[in-house]
């Protein structure tokens, strides 16, 4: 969705990270409705947890978000696997789209520098795109 790819690159150009950028456009594109905590709990996710390099942020944004349309506060609720089949899925879509899920390999530039939060953006606004379009694909909101 055209609206939630333009929401994630303005809260990332707005100096959010990545997952925070996601999470925001998703949030607030959709309606859901997620309190700060969950937004507070994301933060440290970008740059691939904590700057690590590892799992993209965008790629564990949009999983987040699914999470909160399927996901279980108690087991009694779903078997866990009704919720992984999602996140599995659109893990799948968004490596085969950028060849990659870890952060490192899918911008090589020097952390920090222009080029890179460019690259970044980029990426961000595309999978919080393909994430909204999945959600919608999936039926996951009214």
């Amino acid at each position: 969705m055209k609206k939630i790819y333009d929401l994630a690159e303005q809260y990332h150009n707005a100096g959010n990270n990545c997952v925070e950028s996601v999470v925001k456009a998703c949030n607030d594109g959709f309606e859901l409705g997620l309190p700060e905590a969950a937004i507070r709990m994301v933060s440290g996710m970008g740059g691939g947890i904590g700057r690590s390099g590892c799992v993209c942020g965008a790629l564990s944004g949009s999983c987040m978000v699914i999470s909160a349309l399927v996901g279980r506060v108690d087991p009694s609720e779903k078997h866990q696997t009704e919720v992984y089949k999602y996140t599995h899925e659109f893990y799948e879509r968004f490596t085969a789209h950028f060849g990659a899920s870890c952060c490192r390999a899918l911008n090589r530039l020097s952390f920090g520098t222009p080029e890179y939060r460019t690259k970044c953006i980029k990426i961000t606004a595309e999978a919080a795109n393909m994430v909204s379009d999945y959600i919608v694909e999936k039926g996951l909101v009214k």
